[in-house]
């Protein structure tokens, strides 16, 4: 960590993107000592290696490698991150999920000034980089997999593994097949349903997440209700009937 200023470094496959990001960082915020700025993942690797910034506008996608490649090659180095994308995806999903910034390409001046000014606090007040990129590297090892923080670490969790998520007020626990006990994750269900809604689970009720692979009956009732293959009976809300109807009729 560098002394009293921000050290920062900009990797990014589009020169036109490191230009624009540039100027907005210099006209400002230059209190932000920008150090280098590189274009693939072995020049930012080398960068990062040879600057250690504290702060790295990192792109998401880089040729056919990603940020999460360069945060791989550069451990146990853990600058503050903030990923720039052009656009979204199952990355910046899981982005959003771990709770880590990112900025939508073109960026917004504002937008910037939020990520630049939490980036600096937490860097003062010695925030743990790590306690969030790890989950996240964690998340993306594949589309199937999900990285949950537990008590001990982190427990790795195939998707198709996982029956329901339950919400508990800011909670919510994880039933996974073979389990006894559910995960308890310090996350609204709302936050699970963007992240795994597009990966084959359905909001059934505001308090239940299910994966459609593990529906064994549905039972007619003015929601209804489901019965999961591990024996659990879940309610269905009127109002998510009729998107319920519709996945049971495409298995």
């Amino acid at each position: 960590m560098s002394g009293t200023r921000t050290t920062a470094a900009i990797i990014d496959d589009e020169a036109i993107c490191i230009t624009a990001l540039e100027g907005l960082l210099r006209r400002r915020h230059p209190e932000l000592d920008l150090v280098g700025t590189a274009a693939d993942v072995p020049g930012g690797v080398a960068l990062v290696k040879d600057k250690r910034p504290d702060l790295l506008f990192l792109d998401v996608e880089l040729g056919d490698m990603t940020g999460f490649d360069l945060l791989k090659a550069i451990a146990p180095l853990r600058p503050q991150v903030v990923f720039t994308t052009a656009h979204e995806s199952y990355a910046v999903k899981a982005i959003r999920f771990n709770a880590l910034d990112y900025l939508l390409k073109p960026i917004d001046p504002e937008e910037l000034d939020d990520a630049v000014n939490k980036a600096v606090r937490e860097r003062v007040g010695h925030a743990s980089a790590p306690d969030r990129i790890a989950p996240l590297l964690g998340t993306l090892m594949s589309d199937r997999q999900l990285a949950l923080p537990d008590a001990g670490g982190l427990v790795v969790v195939h998707l198709d593994d996982i029956l329901y998520c339950t919400s508990d007020n800011n909670y919510t626990s994880v039933h996974v097949r073979g389990d006894k006990k559910p995960l308890v994750v310090s996350r609204p269900l709302s936050e699970f349903d963007a992240f795994l809604g597009g990966q084959g689970f359905v909001r059934i009720h505001q308090s239940h997440l299910i994966n459609r692979k593990h529906i064994r009956r549905y039972v007619k009732g003015e929601g209804g209700e489901v019965i999961m293959s591990d024996g659990a009976n879940l309610p269905v809300s009127r109002r998510q009937k009729a998107e319920l109807m519709e996945v049971l009729e495409r298995l």
